[in-house]
């Protein structure tokens, strides 16, 4: 997900803004759209993300990255049956786009579907270029459901992809408490601190 930085990244945020103040409307492009849009759901401003929305909308009403967009505020409104619709429309234009898996995954989920979230999720892990995301939310679906060793799993194929995702090493020490297995989460420790010998988190986690 884009955040804007203190550099020329802020250009289509400054400009959006100083639109506001004015009677102009200007041109931005989709991209741009969706990066103001997620920036000002990140901090929290969501009338000024459902105004980017809104404009992104009527310039380019066929944005499917746009729709994805609408979909994440209404979820974030938890208007689940709108988002609900919206997406069984995206998920027959684009029936191999991950983000559309993974907002239906989301969408299931907060409706406390998490086997059916995780189908989608599996889905989604077909045709994404970020597995390691996919498959720390696969984990916590099944956290969800209190599978533990299934969970552990998951975290531990992220961990795979992407070494450095300390919330699912946290996840996967968690799984291990639960399980009662302690020895086990002593020696997963020590295999990990034998590849990172300087993960802080992991030495933390050992004592």
């Amino acid at each position: 997900m884009h955040k804007f930085q203190n550099n020329d990244d802020d250009i289509p945020l400054l400009k959006f803004e100083s639109m506001l103040k004015t009677n102009n409307v200007y041109f931005f492009d989709s991209t741009e759209f969706e990066e103001i849009i997620l920036h000002y759901m990140n901090v929290g401003k969501m009338s000024l993300a459902k105004k980017a929305l809104d404009l992104g909308l009527q310039q380019h009403p066929e944005a499917i990255t746009l729709k994805l967009a609408h979909v994440e505020v209404l979820l974030y409104e938890d208007k689940i049956d709108k988002a609900e619709s919206l997406l069984i429309k995206l998920e027959e234009l684009e029936p191999l786009n991950d983000q559309v898996f993974l907002h239906k995954a989301t969408l299931l989920s907060k409706k406390d579907n998490h086997k059916a979230a995780i189908i989608a999720l599996n889905t989604a892990l077909l045709y994404t270029n970020d597995q390691a995301d996919i498959l720390s939310m696969i984990g916590m679906e099944y956290l969800y459901l209190e599978e533990y060793e299934t969970a552990r799993l998951n975290f531990a194929k992220c961990l795979d992809v992407e070494y450095d995702d300390y919330t699912s090493l946290y996840n996967i020490i968690y799984c291990f408490d639960m399980l009662g297995q302690n020895n086990e989460a002593i020696d997963y420790l020590n295999n990990y601190i034998e590849k990172d010998p300087y993960s802080e988190i992991a030495w933390h986690q050992l004592g």
